[in-house]
């Protein structure tokens, strides 16, 4: 059996997080070239755009095809790591992205489903982190801004077979009420990815 692969995707800055916490922590990982044992992990760091987000990793996956795809955020006011179950099929239409532009519409896509399923391990995730002693909740609701609607583009245009999102709490290198400080989101974000990369390790059943 061939090592699965997974992208591992953050998110660059934006008025609310200007210092992004998701793209601090898979910087150092992919300047580590790290990987669970026995996987391999390619890294990307998104524009926080509308128009470019999903996109970049689409043509990612289609130059270099992937097992699975998890997709790091942050939520700027959560106190907890947050394992995304679902993508929403909403939008927000005046929130602008990190360019200055809006969404034109309340949908992501105007022919897709009110909510679409993670196709990632979510509890075997969510375990993981709480092995680690880190706090966390299995969510079904990332939000209207890029998170979900990146996760949303990514499930409705399938991707990958695998596809998930986790977000993680402000760190406190980045604010100064944050509870987190990058090296316990790096752990995270790591545990998280070697569940996934575990899970897509298993035979089909």
């Amino acid at each position: 059996m061939t090592s699965p692969r997974l992208l591992l995707c953050g998110f660059g800055s934006f008025p609310a997080a200007p210092l992004n916490p998701s793209a601090a922590v898979i910087a150092t990982l992919a300047r580590e070239a790290w990987a669970p044992t026995g996987a391999e992990v390619d890294y990307l760091t998104l524009p926080v755009q509308w128009q470019g987000a999903a996109e970049t990793i689409l043509r990612a996956v289609q130059s270099r095809p992937a097992d699975g795809i998890l997709v790091v955020g942050v939520a700027v006011e959560a106190e907890a790591f947050r394992v995304e179950t679902l993508g929403r099929n909403v939008a927000s239409s005046q929130r602008p992205d990190q360019a200055g532009r809006v969404w034109g519409s309340a949908c992501v896509a105007e022919t897709g489903e009110d909510a679409i399923a993670s196709t990632a391990p979510c509890q075997a995730m969510a375990s993981a982190l709480e092995t680690e002693g880190l706090p966390v909740t299995l969510s079904q609701d990332a939000g209207d801004y890029l998170c979900n609607f990146t996760l949303y583009r990514l499930l409705h245009t399938q991707a990958a077979a695998h596809v998930g999102f986790l977000h993680v709490p402000q760190a406190r290198e980045c604010a100064d009420a944050a509870a987190f400080d990058l090296a316990q989101i790096r752990q995270a974000v790591c545990a998280a990815a070697a569940a996934f990369c575990a899970d897509l390790s298993r035979p089909a059943a």
